[in-house]
C-alpha cells in the first residue's frame, strides 16, 4: 500500500497530523518532501505510476566510463597541436613542403 500523509517535525520527531489507523510495531518506509514543493512530489509521484505500470524504465546510474586517454595526456597532445597553428596554417606549409 502507498500512500501520503502531512507530518510535522516537532522535538526530532516526525508526528502525523491525522490518525493513521495501523497495527502497533507496524515498520514503514518514508519518503520525506517537503510540503512546499507540490510540483516536485507530484512529478516523482507520476513518475513512480509509469515505473510501476511497465511505461517507463527506471533510470540507471552508470559510473563514468575511465578516459581513453588521460586528462595530462591530453593537454600535452592538444598544446602540442596548438603550438603548430590552426589547422589551415598546417595545410598551407604542408603543401609548400611537397
Amino acid at each position: 500500500m502507498e500512500r501520503s500523509i502531512a507530518v510535522v517535525y516537532e522535538k526530532g520527531m516526525l508526528r502525523p497530523l491525522s490518525p493513521l489507523n495501523l497495527p502497533e510495531h507496524t515498520r514503514l518506509e518514508i519518503q520525506i518532501i517537503e510540503a512546499g514543493d507540490e510540483s516536485k512530489r507530484d512529478a516523482e509521484k507520476a513518475y513512480r505510476i509509469l515505473v510501476q505500470a511497465g511505461l517507463v524504465q527506471p533510470a540507471i546510474i552508470r559510473e563514468r566510463e575511465p578516459a581513453l586517454i588521460s586528462d595530462k595526456d591530453r593537454r600535452e597532445v592538444a598544446d602540442a597541436y596548438g603550438l603548430a597553428g590552426s589547422l589551415s596554417d598546417v595545410i598551407i606549409a604542408e603543401r609548400d613542403e611537397a
